[in-house]
């Protein structure tokens, strides 16, 4: 007959978490290069290396993944109890807001989404979801820490996609 208050909190406890866990860090990278491609395909048709472009964010994120992932070196960082899973070092005070932050991607729990409405805004929103993934989860992966290959990199893709863009208005 005691049992029952326990059984009541624990159906409680049930209705107030969430119905969609979060997301881990690969499903929101295998989701970054889904929004790539869809916004090579609907944008970027006057662009002869489309395919190109498509097949970069793809072997670019699997070398994002090889980090994450890597054996005995393990550099990659989730931890379920932070807020996105990261980054390691935990909030490190209240942050500047940077000239991206019209630009974020929105990052819920259930859901990512990018402008599909403006193709700069979009490009913008996705290189930076891929250099923000990279700060995030790659952090203290060495080359990450010391050289920022993934954010120079995203940097200088947007600039080429913006460039490519900026050609064709007339």
């Amino acid at each position: 007959m005691k049992l029952l208050p326990v059984y009541v909190a624990l159906a409680a406890a049930q209705v107030d978490e969430k119905a969609v866990p979060p997301r881990h860090p690969l499903q929101r990278l295998n989701r970054l290069v889904e929004f790539s491609h869809e916004l090579l395909d609907q944008w970027y048709t006057f662009l002869p290396s489309k395919a190109s472009w498509k097949n970069k964010f793809a072997v670019n994120a699997g070398r994002m993944v090889h980090s994450f992932k890597r054996g005995n070196q393990r550099c990659g960082f989730f931890d379920a109890s932070l807020l996105h899973g990261g980054p390691a070092g935990g909030p490190a005070g209240r942050k500047k807001r940077s000239d991206d932050y019209d630009y974020e991607l929105f990052w819920g729990d259930d859901e990512l989404r990018y402008d599909r409405e403006d193709p700069k805004i979009g490009t913008k929103q996705i290189t930076t979801g891929f250099r923000k993934w990279a700060e995030r989860y790659l952090a203290e992966c060495s080359g990450q820490r010391k050289y920022k290959f993934q954010i120079i990199r995203m940097n200088r893709w947007n600039s080429f996609l913006q460039a490519h863009l900026a050609s064709q208005t007339p």
